[in-house]
């Protein structure tokens, strides 16, 4: 059989190889040759972090399976969507694929009421499959009783900050409400960008100060109902609180944070100790400097007076899960294939490696080597694992929502509304 040339990453020791050569499902795949599809967009690119684990994974399954080939297919981040739509929309959809959670906001209820995607509720009832993950990651992999991915890594939004920046601006690292509201303008007064951000629509960062500010207000499932249109944000109680979130947002960004995506902020603002606070995305992290990270703390989001929440949460969720075609695996020769290629991809030392590039996986008891890492990324593991979580609010908007959201989002940075025009404008878009 022709098979594509890899290269091995150098960083990936021979003993992973050895310790998950034990992984797969046994004899699948043992007969004439088999190739399976799998779309991706984790191997898009050499610098993103998930590149040289896929890669290694890959070869060690092909090795494992001699007569199994697997077709990438890939993407550049999220024009795996498109791809992915139109699979289905075509009814070709790929043998397996790495893809968002399944929900709405991802068109993935579409596709489970296609009948293409394969039900993996038996695979992940299996011990080994089970124990890898906790409850709260197989309860967003389930839909209507049944479960459609299996858990491959996980997003979290972490407070890091700066603690050099603030002991130089003489300001208290943040630990209550009323010490985050008195530090976001002094530390402008003495110089530096209280938060590090882009406010590029693709880049989806711009509403996670706003996400914890209502989840700290009216709980999770409160913020939420917000976004599905079964409250009014024009509630006296909610324009309060939008009050509240605009008094330490609006011109408390970088200048250019339009011009700037997420990565770009980090390496101007973040890396350089002239920013003081990031609040986004996990996957971002490794942007930061290790040389600087030392500088870095990760610590709790302060929870408001009076609000639902009386003990700290963190944002968090399943990012990413591994999927199958139903076709696929109803059929004699894949079928036993896909199911090794799912649990070997999603494995215990999987994990492991995923997270020692610090990928913020969604496996229990996984400790990454913080020689690789370093202590901030550990810090941010541990608490992602430790601390109750909340669900990213655009679980409450459709896609075409989003389209009008982020654009919206952008403008209340700059200053551009009161909190009373900030709740009309988010009324309009969300009010059923």
């Amino acid at each position: 059989m022709h098979r594509r040339k890899r290269s091995i990453v150098a960083v990936l020791a021979v003993a992973a190889v050895t310790a998950l050569a034990g992984c797969s499902g046994g004899g699948a795949g043992g007969g004439g040759p088999v190739t399976l599809t799998f779309a991706t967009n984790l191997i898009s690119a050499e610098e993103n972090g998930t590149s040289p684990v896929v890669k290694e994974l890959i070869s060690q399954f092909e090795a494992q399976h001699p007569n199994v080939e697997i077709e990438e297919q890939t993407s550049q981040a999220t024009a795996l969507q498109q791809v992915i739509q139109l699979a289905f929309a075509s009814q070709n959809v790929p043998d397996v694929f790495n893809f968002w959670r399944p929900q709405p906001a991802f068109n993935m209820d579409k596709y489970i009421a296609s009948g293409q995607l394969a039900d993996l509720t038996d695979l992940a009832g299996e011990p080994s499959v089970k124990s890898v993950f906790p409850d709260s990651s197989w309860e967003t992999a389930t839909v209507d009783g049944k479960v459609w991915g299996l858990p491959l890594y996980n997003f979290s939004v972490p407070l890091v900050v700066n603690k050099k920046v603030f002991a130089d601006a003489g300001v208290p690292l943040p630990q209550t409400w009323a010490d985050l509201e008195a530090a976001v303008p002094a530390l402008k007064a003495a110089g530096y960008v209280p938060w590090t951000l882009s406010t590029q629509d693709a880049q989806q960062s711009d509403d996670r100060l706003l996400d914890y500010v209502l989840d700290r207000a009216f709980g999770n499932d409160g913020a939420l109902a917000l976004f599905r249109g079964e409250r009014s944000f024009t509630d006296p109680a909610v324009v309060q609180v939008l009050d509240e979130y605009l008094s330490i947002s609006s011109g408390f960004g970088p200048d250019d944070a339009a011009a700037l995506d997420n990565n770009a902020a980090i390496a101007k603002y973040f890396n350089t100790g002239r920013s003081a606070m990031l609040l986004t995305n996990s996957g971002y992290l490794p942007t930061i400097d290790k040389t600087i990270a030392q500088d870095m703390a990760v610590i709790p989001f302060p929870t408001i007076p009076g609000g639902a929440q009386i003990d700290p949460h963190i944002e968090k969720d399943l990012t990413n899960l591994m999927y199958a075609s139903a076709a696929s695996m109803e059929d004699d020769t894949k079928g036993p294939v896909v199911r090794d290629f799912l649990k070997f991809m999603t494995s215990p030392d999987a994990q492991k490696m995923f997270a020692d590039e610090s990928i913020l996986v969604a496996g229990v008891n996984i400790e990454p080597d913080t020689a690789k890492t370093g202590d901030l990324f550990a810090a941010v593991q541990e608490q992602t694992s430790s601390l109750d979580g909340d669900k990213w609010l655009g679980n409450g908007r459709t896609p075409s929502q989003q389209q009008t959201f982020y654009p919206l989002m952008g403008e209340a940075w700059t200053g551009a509304f009161t909190a009373q025009q900030f709740a009309e404008r988010l009324d309009a878009m969300f009010r059923k």
